[in-house]
């Protein structure tokens, strides 16, 4: 049986030592393909991200395993063909890094960025295809993780929990909502 699913974690490409710590490159995301979750992406899905970008507007961070712990700084980010490809360094500084990423990476052992991504306009940039599938019209790139296990379709940060979550909060203000409803938009 086919498998139209590609993980959800993307392997870096090149990783070498400068006088200023390890760089990193490879792609974060791929085009017109679903990761783990059923999630997909375009390059018309990150125009708005871009343009935050490149004003200066808005800059992802690069972090490790989905956490709070930065690790180091995005370089640059560029839509290719493929996805988004990025080049990054790793800060050295960092004990974590130092004594445990940068080695593993270099040996092979750490080699798989994971995207953490939003929908800009919330619930109106999701579009659920047929097959129970979400397509993101409008990503906003929030971060680049190197990550040892990929993430799964339990993540908090998936479209489906976070159609769930809104569904819930909905629910929960479905009086408020009636009582109110000149006040609300939708």
């Amino acid at each position: 049986m086919e498998n139209n699913f590609i993980s959800q974690t993307f392997k870096i490409e090149n990783a070498a030592n400068d006088a200023n710590g390890l760089k990193i490159e490879g792609y974060c995301a791929h085009y017109n393909q679903k990761n783990l979750n059923g999630e997909l992406v375009d390059h018309n899905s990150y125009k708005a991200f871009f343009t935050l970008y490149n004003e200066g507007k808005i800059k992802p961070h690069f972090n490790w395993n989905h956490t709070d712990m930065i690790i180091g700084g995005i370089d640059t980010i560029e839509s290719k063909d493929k996805g988004l490809y990025i080049t990054c360094h790793l800060n050295n500084d960092v004990a974590l890094v130092r004594d445990m990423i940068a080695p593993n990476v270099l040996a092979g052992d750490l080699d798989s960025f994971s995207t953490e991504e939003s929908p800009l306009n919330g619930y109106e940039d999701i579009v659920q295809l047929k097959d129970n599938g979400f397509y993101l019209k409008n990503a906003i790139l929030r971060g680049v993780s190197i990550v040892s296990i990929p993430a799964d379709w339990t993540a908090k940060f998936t479209v489906a929990n976070y159609l769930k979550e809104l569904g819930v909060e909905l629910e929960k203000k479905k009086d408020e909502i009636e009582t109110n409803r000149k006040w609300y938009l939708f």
